[in-house]
């Protein structure tokens, strides 16, 4: 998402708040916000933008790897829920099939920070928000864009149990192996 009066792009990782801040941003600019695509990164077109804007400010979100995937998962069978322990089984078989990257080609990482960094893994964006810390993130992100604070409204929540308890000794291994770079960069544990 691009705004050319408020200098801004916005790289949106799924499950990261940013259907609550798109619809804030729309909400607040109007016309003057464009889409280039819903959960694009730095290593789709999206990139272009950030390298012929470098003057504008980029940014994003991450989130705790375990939460986020579970996020997404739960997103997929929101229609189709079971009890905890079913969950747990097919989410790991969801884990296990890489059914987290089948569902979206490129445009789901595992690792937020692939949204976020270029061809050779050097972030080009700005700022990575935590998830975690969303409303104290965004009223910083409002100061930067020279914005007046905005109720922050919820969109598309999924799950507000604790992740923990939906994960099995092997899904959690499997998201320590593949958001490794998550894990790492952010500091973020199960």
């Amino acid at each position: 998402m691009i705004s050319h009066n408020s200098r801004f792009i916005f790289i949106h990782a799924q499950r990261t708040g940013g259907t609550t801040l798109t619809s804030m941003l729309k909400e607040r600019l109007g016309v003057d916000l464009t889409i280039i695509s819903e959960h694009g990164n730095t290593k789709t077109a999206d990139n272009y933008y950030v390298k012929t804007y470098p003057n504008y400010f980029s940014f994003g979100f991450t989130r705790n790897p375990w939460e986020r995937i579970l996020s997404w998962y739960t997103l997929i069978y929101q229609n189709d829920k079971k009890n905890l322990e079913d969950e747990r089984q097919r989410f790991e078989g969801f884990l296990e099939s890489d059914l987290v990257t089948h569902a979206e080609s490129q445009f789901f990482h595992y690792n937020t920070l692939d949204y976020f960094s270029d061809e050779k893994g050097k972030i080009t964006v700005d700022h990575i928000g935590r998830y975690e810390n969303y409303e104290n993130e965004l009223k910083s992100l409002f100061k930067i864009l020279q914005f007046p604070s905005l109720e922050i409204p919820v969109f598309n929540a999924t799950n507000s149990k604790n992740y923990a308890d939906y994960y099995t000794d092997k899904s959690r291994m499997l998201i320590t192996d593949r958001c490794k770079k998550d894990i790492e960069y952010f500091n973020y544990s199960f």
